[in-house]
Parts: structure tokens; sequence; C-alpha cells
């Protein structure tokens, strides 16, 4: 019944996907939704505290994060890819893009990774095609009908549609809601469409097929799990979040809204967003953080490590008000989908709505 197009292009028995969220992934998480029939993808710094200080140290990490999925799993599994804008006009192919992302692009070439998940990016059609005859499938996340023509055109294998509910930083500046943006795009494009983010249970999950997603890309879902590195009281504070818990912020910035957890942080942050401050201002608060553990941390790794909920970021989707408990990754693709039979038999036997 859930086998669409999308585990015939990934190679997985169903169609979900992790989100590669920043810091909070592991090898464990990532091997644990592949081996569970989801496609686990690694984050572009996984399992590191502060970023490295060159692209080569930063591919190399991935190189190991990659080899540790890989011990896991033989299933097949993604890695996300941040090429970003084109910083070299005048460079040829990929020299025109950002050399961290791309020594990461390279890495995951040399080491076989069979999908690539692209990110805060618009598409590219030389990047998709090199990746492509690399033998690697593309996935590219965006918000908005445009965005998703633009992928299409691009050559890219999947979109995923993102709203503004989503959590952590959504690739654009869009601020319309995912069920409502989703239909719009599953009519504009022919390529399998995903429902990227703002799902965290069975019923997200036969709601986006209703609209026309052959799959979904859940993060914040797989933030409650033991294989997560966020600490047990960042965990516990997402369990206690309720409908009206986040917040998205940052379109001042120009890198896209973030949606965290309601803190001491959002509160200054929209303080000084108020009394007009510029986008050089506001970045130079979010910079100016402190650990409280001194280790250097910036503001998410703040919020993940030491468990500062009062002023660092704590990114989460809205659907965290959803997420009661902390699973193992494998068991939360397994419960969805044995889950999202038993939604669709009562849609079919009882009288609207059926609740569960």
């Amino acid at each position: 019944m859930f086998h669409t197009r999308v585990c015939e292009i990934f190679g997985i028995k169903y169609p979900i996907v992790q989100s590669p969220m920043n810091y909070a992934i592991t090898p464990a998480l990532v091997a644990g939704v592949s081996n569970a029939g989801g496609l686990g993808t690694i984050a572009s710094n996984m399992q590191i505290d502060i970023p490295p200080s060159t692209s080569n140290a930063n591919a190399e990490h991935m190189r190991s994060m990659i080899r540790e999925v890989r011990k896991l799993t033989n299933k097949p599994f993604g890695i996300n890819i941040q090429h970003g804008r084109v910083i070299n006009p005048e460079g040829k192919g990929l020299e025109r893009f950002n050399p961290q992302s791309l020594a990461v692009m390279r890495v995951a070439i040399e080491e076989r990774v069979p999908v690539a998940y692209i990110s805060m990016a618009p598409p590219d059609s030389f990047v998709v095609e090199t990746l492509h005859d690399a033998g690697m499938k593309v996935m590219l996340i965006g918000t908005t009908v445009r965005h998703g023509k633009r992928a299409e055109e691009a050559g890219v294998d999947a979109y995923l549609c993102a709203g503004y509910d989503a959590g952590g930083h959504s690739p654009g500046h869009g601020d319309t809601t995912l069920f409502t943006e989703l239909p719009q795009v599953v009519d504009a494009l022919k390529i399998p469409v995903m429902a990227g983010g703002c799902v965290g249970d069975a019923r997200g999950l036969i709601a986006a097929f209703a609209l026309g997603a052959e799959g979904i890309a859940m993060g914040t879902r797989f933030l409650a799990t033991y294989e997560c590195r966020w600490s047990q009281k960042t965990k516990q504070a997402l369990i206690n979040a309720h409908d009206g818990a986040t917040v998205a912020w940052g379109k001042i910035l120009g890198t896209g809204l973030g949606r965290t957890l309601k803190n001491r942080f959002t509160e200054m942050y929209f303080e000084m967003e108020m009394k007009g401050a510029t986008a050089a201002e506001l970045q130079a608060f979010i910079d100016g953080y402190k650990a409280p553990s001194g280790r250097g941390l910036d503001r998410k790794a703040g919020a993940y490590f030491d468990a500062d909920l009062e002023w660092g970021e704590v990114y989460m989707g809205m659907v965290s008000g959803l997420i009661k408990d902390i699973k193992h990754a494998g068991d939360v693709v397994k419960d969805i989908m044995a889950e999202a039979e038993r939604v669709v038999a009562r849609l079919g036997a009882e009288r609207m709505p059926a609740r569960l």
C-alpha cells in the first residue's frame, strides 16, 4: 500500500526519510532508520560540537561518519550536501561553489554514498549531473512551487516540500504551511514529491499521501530518540513542548527562517528586530553567545549539549507538540508504518473523522 516511486528510487522499504539535523545525528541513528526500512541521512556536520576549521577536516570527518554508518547497516542511506550559491562565477564546474561543501561532495562520491539530500541551496543542474554520474540519487528540499519547478528542471529525482511549520532552518523564506503548499507542489511537478518535515506520526503520513505526496521526511520526531546526541534535558524539553512552544525567526538575516523553542534568546532577538536592528547587529548578537560550560560552543551546540534552554537555539518543529515519548530510531519508522495501516483501516470502516 505504501510502496511508492520514492521507495523505488532510493531502494527502501518504506517512504520515510530522516532529515539531516546538524549536531544531533549519530551513525546509530542513521543506521537505525535505514535498518528499519527508511532512509537514514548523514548530516553535514554530524557528531561534532564545533565545526572543523578547514574544508578538508570537515570532509574527512564525513568520511569517518560514512564508514561508521556502513559498519551498522548494509541498507541505503544518504548524506546532506549544502553546495550553496555560486561564489566564484568565473570558476568552472564545481569550482564555482563553496569549497567546504564541495569537499564533502567529493568524499560522498568517493565513498559511493547512494543518495544526496541537497539543502539550503538552489538546484544546480551541473551538481545534479555530477552526482548522477557518480551513481547517486538526488533529492532537494525547498518551500515553494517555484523551488520545486527549478529542482525538476535541474534533474533531481525527488523534491521535498517543507512548510513554515518545519523545525530547523527552512530552505528559503516561505511562510506557507506544509499542508497548504504540498498539494500545489504536487499539481505542478511530475517527479515524486515528499512532505519535507511537519509530520510526526502516522496521521501526518496518511494526510501527506492524501495530498499527493509519495513519502515524508521527518526531523523533530527523530530528535526524541535514544540515538540522538541531544542531552536528556533538551530531549525532555521537546517532549514537554505544546502546540505553541516554537517560533520562526531570522528572515532579516537572509539565511531563511529558523524555527526553535521559544525562550529568552528568541524574546531578545525579536525585541532587537522590533527596535530596528540591522542584519549585522542581529548576527553579532547570535555570534556573541557564551556557552555555560565555557567550551566555546555556539548557540545550537550550547542548547543541545549543555541544555541551555534559555539562551540556546533549540531547533524543533511545530509538530513537537505531538511527541510524547523517546524511542529507538528504528522503532519510530516501524511504529509509524504499523499505525498507518490501522489509520487507513479506520478511515474505511468508521464514520469521519477517524480518531486515534
